[in-house]
C-alpha cells in the first residue's frame, strides 16, 4: 500500500495531466490542464495523441510559470498541433501555430503559456481558476 501511495505522489508531480484547472478565456470558461512545475514544463503534449488525454474536458493545458520573462516552447515529440499562446497577466502577449513534431523552438513573453486546440479562437483575456487534482 505504500508503495501504491508513493507512486501516486510521484506520478502527480510528474504528469501535466495530474491536474486541471478552469480558465475564463474571452468570457467563456473552459478547462485546461497544468503543468506548474519544471518536469511537467518539459513533458506536456509530448506522446500523447489527444488534448483531452484524462477525459475532463480539457481544450488545453497552461503552463503557469514564477515570473514574466521569456519562455520558448517547441513541438518535438508532439502528434498533435497546438495554438501556443503567451500570457502576461490576462493579456495574451503573442502567439504561434505549433506544428506536430517541429523541433525549432518558438519564444514568447509572460508568465503564462496556453497550449490550445487550433480551432481554439485566440483569446484577448485570459483568467485563471483554482486547480484541481485527479485521482
Amino acid at each position: 500500500m505504500a508503495l501504491l501511495i508513493t507512486l501516486y505522489t510521484l506520478l502527480s508531480f510528474i504528469s501535466p495531466f495530474a491536474s486541471y484547472t478552469s480558465v475564463t478565456i474571452d468570457g467563456r470558461p473552459a478547462v485546461v490542464y497544468v503543468a506548474d512545475n519544471v518536469v511537467k514544463w518539459s513533458i506536456g503534449y509530448m506522446n500523447v495523441s489527444t488534448y483531452d488525454p484524462r477525459g475532463v474536458g480539457a481544450v488545453g493545458m497552461v503552463f503557469l510559470f514564477p515570473t514574466n520573462s521569456t519562455y520558448c516552447f517547441w513541438m518535438k515529440n508532439t502528434k498533435i498541433p497546438l495554438k501556443i499562446v503567451w500570457v502576461r497577466g490576462t493579456s495574451p502577449t503573442t502567439w504561434s501555430y505549433g506544428r506536430p513534431l517541429d523541433a525549432t523552438p518558438v519564444c514568447g513573453f509572460g508568465d503564462k503559456v496556453l497550449e490550445l486546440r487550433p480551432d481554439f479562437p485566440t483569446p484577448m483575456r485570459v483568467e485563471i481558476g483554482e486547480q484541481r487534482r485527479l485521482h
